[in-house]
């Protein structure tokens, strides 16, 4: 039979052990899902498919932002995925070519069981003008079996970051391009053919080159210090901090080089002691005719013994988990607690015990043992 009292305990245990564990299937059912399911893979035609032609538009700050049409088929894994870009340069100046300083482009596909991304490194490219010129691709292996979304759009992004010229703002004119191209390990390969047509116009940006970004990792309050260089006399340049979850442009600096001044020139801004560890986005801006966003990089902020995250934070699913070990921890040892302080059930109670009657037997010491002490040698 069990104990009185202890029962009450046990169904709260248990109770609280069926509330962790539905707590505990809920976080791993709600969390990213491992080793999805892929669609059966069918292979395209044998041949050469045209599908149709990437489209596309510019954003205010000239950067490179264009889109199209997906692949829309499954492809098996080796299948190799490729980006290839093309520009026109045109110029309303009697020069005869010019340089333009291309950032990290980036391409999108919408797919199953993740999308697929591709990165293209920045380059520089001097050409003539009215002659198409071949950007460096970028190429992608598939690892596994891939569906791509019918329904989805590519993006081929620079990512907000504004492409530069070796001339001013409004006289260099680049007409970009772009398609894909998808070959099978059977040799098939499937393509979007080159678009949009006709090209949408960006007009880039005059040229500052970014000498440097000091530091990448800091522990609050402390500054970042960005340096340009380039023809940068008479313009001005903004330096911001951003968080990016949730996106707060939270301090910046904007600075005027004047006529005359340095061809290195620097900003900079204090990263506030309120701000947790995260990575920040660093935005240099230039403030022309129109504004231009020129460069995008990452400053982490650390907790003071060098150790920051990835910028999210733990959800609450992580806390959930964290709260139901500690909890099943806790009942268990309390439940041990309990055991371990009720007599067994099949113990009968101890015997009372009663001083012994009579006369000792033995001699009677003669000398009495010293108050606090039991015996000798103690």
């Amino acid at each position: 039979m069990m104990p009185p009292g202890l029962g009450t305990h046990v169904r709260a245990a248990v109770g609280f052990g069926t509330l962790a564990v539905g707590l505990l299937l809920l976080t791993i059912l709600g969390g990213p899902s491992v080793g999805s399911a892929v669609a059966a893979v069918h292979s395209p035609a044998r041949g050469l498919a045209v599908s149709a032609q990437p489209s596309g538009n510019t954003s205010i700050n000239d950067a490179v932002d264009l889109t199209g049409s997906s692949p829309s088929a499954s492809f098996p894994a080796g299948t190799v995925l490729r980006v290839s870009w093309r520009f026109t340069m045109n110029s309303t100046t009697s020069a005869t070519q010019a340089t333009i300083y291309l950032p990290q482009l980036q391409a999108v596909f919408p797919a199953t069981p993740a999308p697929v991304q591709i990165f293209l490194n920045s380059q520089n490219i001097t050409g003539g003008f009215g002659l198409t010129i071949s950007a460096a691709s970028g190429a992608v292996t598939l690892h596994n079996a891939t569906t791509f979304n019918k329904t989805g759009r590519v993006t081929f992004t620079s990512e907000l970051a504004a492409l530069m010229g070796s001339e001013p703002f409004g006289d260099l004119v680049v007409l970009p391009q772009w398609n894909w191209s998808v070959t099978t390990p059977a040799g098939v390969t499937t393509t979007s053919g080159w678009g949009p047509s006709p090209p949408p116009t960006i007009h880039p940006a005059l040229v500052a080159t970014l000498q440097s970004l000091v530091p990448k990792s800091l522990t609050p309050p402390a500054p970042v210090t960005a340096c340009l260089t380039g023809p940068l006399q008479g313009r001005t340049f903004s330096l911001h901090a951003e968080t990016p979850k949730p996106v707060d442009d939270f301090v910046a600096n904007t600075t005027r080089d004047p006529i005359g001044g340095p061809s290195t020139f620097c900003l900079t801004i204090v990263i506030l002691a309120n701000i947790t560890p995260q990575p920040l986005l660093i935005h240099i801006w230039d403030y022309e005719s129109v504004t231009l966003l020129l460069y995008i990089e990452k400053v982490t902020v650390t907790n003071g013994s060098g150790e920051g995250t990835n910028g999210t934070g733990p959800d609450w699913t992580e806390y959930a988990d964290v709260a139901i070990v500690v909890g099943a921890v806790g009942v268990g040892i309390a439940v041990l607690v309990l055991l371990r302080r009720q007599p067994p059930e099949s113990s009968p109670p101890a015997p009372t015990r009663l001083p012994p009657t009579g006369t000792p037997v033995g001699p009677t010491p003669s000398t009495p043992t010293p108050t606090g002490r039991s015996g000798p040698g103690r």
